[in-house]
C-alpha cells in the first residue's frame, strides 16, 4: 500500500491495491472455469508457475513476469508466481489480508482463480507480491 501511495504522488494519479472482486475479474477474463484458461489441470505449466514447474525443480523464487502465457485479458502471472495481495480483510476480525491467485510453490489446487488465503497483514514471504490498480478519471 506504501507502494501505491507513492506512485500516486509520482504520478498525480491514484494506485491501489484491487479489491478481491475486481482481482477476480481480472483473472477470470471473461471465464467460470478453475483456471482462466479453463479446467485441465495438465495445462497449468503453460500458464503458471506452481510447484511442479518451480519449486520442484529448484527454482523456489519468483520469476520473471511475462515468461508464461498470458489470459485472454492479456495478464501474465494471475496463477502462480506470487499470492497477490488485495485490499480486503479475509474476515470480519480484520486481522489478516486476502491473498489470491497461488505461488511457485504451490500445487494446482491453490491457483485455482476462487482460491482464498489469508496473512497478517505485516508479513514478508518470498511468495507474496501485488499488482496495482490504476483508477482512469471520470
Amino acid at each position: 500500500m506504501a507502494y501505491c501511495k507513492k506512485q500516486s504522488e509520482i504520478e498525480d494519479k491514484t494506485y491501489r491495491l484491487p479489491t478481491e472482486a475486481e482481482w477476480e475479474y481480472a483473472c477470470r477474463a471473461g471465464t467460470q472455469t478453475a483456471w482462466s484458461f479453463g479446467n485441465d489441470e495438465k495445462e497449468l505449466g503453460d500458464y503458471a508457475w506452481s510447484r511442479e514447474n518451480a519449486s520442484n525443480a529448484g527454482e523456489r523464487y519468483a520469476h520473471q513476469v511475462g515468461l508464461k502465457k498470458s489470459n485472454a485479458f492479456g495478464l501474465y502471472d494471475m496463477h502462480g508466481n506470487v499470492f497477490e495481495w488485495c485490499q480486503g480483510w479475509f474476515d470480519s476480525d480484520q486481522r489478516f489480508r486476502v491473498l489470491r491467485g497461488g505461488s511457485w510453490y504451490l500445487d494446482a489446487y491453490f491457483l485455482r482463480v476462487a482460491y482464498r488465503y489469508d496473512v497478517p497483514s505485516n508479513v514478508r514471504y518470498l511468495h507474496l507480491g501485488f499488482r496495482c490498480v490504476a483508477e482512469i478519471p471520470e
